[in-house]
């Protein structure tokens, strides 16, 4: 009973920001497979937040940011399950779990706050001339305004490859 409340609050929030951008190519099912059971309700209400995110979706982005370890730091100080730095967190940090808290460390608070992010991402980036899930992908990992100013093209080498193993090699994974 305590999920499901949880999960209603967390709906309430997803609804307020389903207005964010527009269809994808890329917009799928909120379900996955090969997702570890505590973290796929946590997945579906992100995915749900916007029409350009989907399960699969975020499921790649965690494998590869964190390989799922809710405690994973990075040598750039990104935080969590989905590696959010400090700042980026303060931003855009959510109590996805409604305990009072908002901690990247926390998957419920940090996926809950990824798929908000990228819808974000998703509704900052309609200008930039290059397919909206590729924009988001290169945004999350090499920064906005590094994606807006290369204008169409990869904002660095490490952003392009972060893009294409998420879509090409992760996504397919976790398709149901």
């Amino acid at each position: 009973m305590k999920l499901i409340v949880k999960a209603w609050a967390v709906l309430v929030v997803g609804f307020a920001l389903s207005g964010v951008g527009v269809t994808s190519a890329h917009a799928g099912p909120p379900d996955v497979k090969n997702v570890a059971a505590p973290y796929v309700p946590w997945i579906r209400l992100a995915a749900g937040l916007c029409e350009q995110v989907n399960g699969p979706l975020l499921a790649a982005q965690i494998e590869q940011e964190s390989n799922w370890n809710p405690l994973a730091v990075s040598s750039a100080g990104a935080q969590g399950i989905s590696q959010f730095k400090p700042a980026t967190w303060a931003k855009y940090g959510l109590d996805g779990n409604q305990n009072g808290q908002k901690n990247p460390f926390e998957p419920e608070d940090a996926i809950l706050s990824q798929g908000h992010y990228m819808c974000v991402l998703a509704a900052d980036l309609q200008t930039v001339p290059v397919d909206r899930v590729v924009a988001m992908l290169w945004a999350y990992n090499a920064g906005p305004l590094a994606t807006e100013i290369a204008n169409g093209r990869p904002p660095n080498a490490e952003a392009d490859n972060y893009a294409r193993r998420i879509l090409n090699e992760l996504v397919p994974k976790y398709r149901p």
